[in-house]
């Protein structure tokens, strides 16, 4: 599967940000099948979403905050006791209105389509079985979801404001361009990337047990990238016991090149991976690195 991708439509995806912080409604509740109720009811403890930043050299003027189709939903005993929907972001973060301290709150965003919860909630899901809820491709691309959690359960009382983050179900890779003489980019592909992910972190599972795989590219031949440029390509977080290999079709001092480099290490949701092309006196080679989740130094990972 393949998408085409441009720099200019890249730079044109920032302006979502800014769209983004017009909305200028708070989060309110919307039962099932009822009418939207409006925003002034005090139940006593507010929950406040926010977008998290990515983990890595994350220097984006906010083209991938874009959040639309927010929805929540509260897990008391095992089971789905209450959906909240038609929420929306004012100035960045979301205000909630909850009942009180009891059970885990569940938040998603950019799911349209894809996670209907009131469906769910008929169907009387188990939250064991929420948890383990995939993410599938949405119009032949990885959904660029949202979500968090927050258990409420063995609260203090007192805590009337709950800070909630909403980080992103999925990895970002940049390019950087580290040569001495000209060189393009052409295509950017993931070989055997995944075609789906846990809607929630799944601890030491990164992939679905019957996750199908397919080479996965953002095409760049109508306007070659030259500079360093951020978002290329996103991607499910993923186990890379399956030969995930990242590539690079590029053209160096007028010679096309295939740079490729296996993956050992998963990728990790709301990570940026940085790929650089390089070339010096004797090979040309890619390089691709990570930050880790606490602060620290880069980790290459070397031919």
């Amino acid at each position: 599967m393949k998408t085409n991708v441009t720099r200019t439509a890249a730079k044109a995806a920032s302006a979502g940000l800014a769209a983004m912080a017009l909305l200028a409604v708070s989060c309110s509740k919307d039962g099932v099948g009822a009418p939207d109720t409006g925003a002034g009811e005090d139940r006593g403890v507010t929950v406040r979403a926010s977008v998290a930043g990515y983990y890595g050299e994350d220097h984006s003027a906010g083209a991938d905050n874009v959040v639309r189709d927010l929805q929540a939903c509260i897990f008391e005993g095992g089971r789905m006791t209450e959906i909240f929907d038609n929420l929306s972001l004012s100035e960045g973060s979301c205000d909630l209105s909850i009942d009180g301290h009891s059970g885990t709150l569940y938040m998603l965003a950019n799911t349209d389509g894809l996670i209907d919860l009131a469906a769910l909630q008929t169907e009387d899901i188990s939250e064991a079985e929420w948890l383990k809820t995939a993410v599938s491709m949405k119009d032949g691309a990885p959904a660029d979801f949202f979500s968090g959690s927050v258990s409420l359960d063995g609260m203090d009382k007192s805590q009337t404001r709950i800070p909630l983050s909403l980080r992103r179900g999925i990895a970002r890779f940049d390019l950087k361009f580290n040569t001495a003489g000209a060189a393009e980019v052409y295509r950017v592909t993931l070989r055997n990337a995944a075609g789906s992910a846990f809607l929630f972190p799944v601890s030491g599972q990164y992939s679905p047990e019957d996750v199908s795989r397919k080479d996965y590219s953002a095409e760049f031949r109508d306007q070659p990238l030259t500079a360093d440029t951020e978002g290329v390509l996103h991607v499910y977080e993923q186990s890379t016991g399956d030969r995930v290999v990242i590539s690079v079709d590029a053209v160096i001092d007028g010679k096309t090149e295939v740079l490729t480099k296996e993956l050992t290490e998963p990728l990790k949701r709301n990570t940026v991976y940085t790929l650089t092309v390089r070339k010096d006196t004797i090979d040309v080679s890619l390089e691709v690195t990570f930050d880790e989740w606490e602060p620290g130094g880069d980790t290459e990972l070397v031919p």
